[in-house]
């Protein structure tokens, strides 16, 4: 039996106490439409969320957020346009910069700690294609207020040299885009400097590194602080 999360987002944080269609529930519940609502820290969850299912890929085989416009959707629209929320950038990586194959990957590091609870700062996934001679690795800093230094192993090979990537992150994990700075939480293509597999990832962000393979390369990855 497998596993379908028919609907999964983040809950507005705004619930009214019937959750009913009387004008005061139904007030609280527009203010779910703020688009302050949807931050730096929203992308990172979601990256999360989609890191653990692909990690569990035999047994997630769907997994569909909802809804998807307006109300907690990635896109907000207006008369003017559309607004692409810095959950839209997070889901816009998985679906465009990643390979087809999830391989099976450790990960190492220390805790980030928050509110008497603690999780692993570094969050990540390596895919690659059939012949595993490109590899994207997707990784998520949890960490708000620190850069996290990282490496990469494949099968005990660190990669050298500059490599193409891909970064979410902001000034702030509180940042967010809206009508006035639509264009404030954005992807950035980069090339990252990379010694022996070391990386560095900014404070709460998501950053996907492509790393040219070769077929002796076996479908497993090491990263660690």
């Amino acid at each position: 039996m497998k596993i379908a999360f028919d609907e999964w987002n983040l809950r507005g944080w705004h619930h009214p106490p019937a959750n009913g269609v009387h004008a005061g529930d139904v007030a609280a519940r527009d203010k779910n439409d703020i688009n302050a609502t949807y931050t730096m820290a929203d992308a990172v969850f979601s990256a999360c969320f989609l890191n653990a299912c692909l990690r569990h890929a035999d047994s997630v085989e769907m997994a569909c957020m909802a809804p998807l416009v307006n109300a907690r959707g990635p896109l907000f629209t207006h008369p003017s346009g559309i607004v692409k929320r810095t959950t839209y950038h997070a889901l816009w990586m998985f679906a465009n910069l990643l390979e087809k194959n999830v391989a099976s990957a450790w990960i190492q590091g220390d805790p980030f700690e928050h509110a008497q609870a603690e999780v692993p700062a570094l969050d990540a996934i390596a895919t690659c294609d059939d012949a595993a001679e490109t590899w994207r690795v997707l990784l998520v800093n949890r960490d708000a207020a620190r850069e996290l230094h990282c490496r990469i192993l494949l099968e005990g090979a660190a990669p050298d040299g500059p490599l193409d990537a891909t970064v979410l992150s902001a000034d702030s994990a509180d940042a967010f885009n809206d009508t006035t700075y639509p264009e404030r939480v954005a992807p950035l293509r980069t090339q990252l400097a990379v010694s022996k597999g070391a990386v560095r990832l900014p404070p709460h962000s998501i950053t996907v590194v492509s790393i040219p393979g070769s077929p002796a390369v076996s479908a497993a990855a090491g990263l660690r602080p």
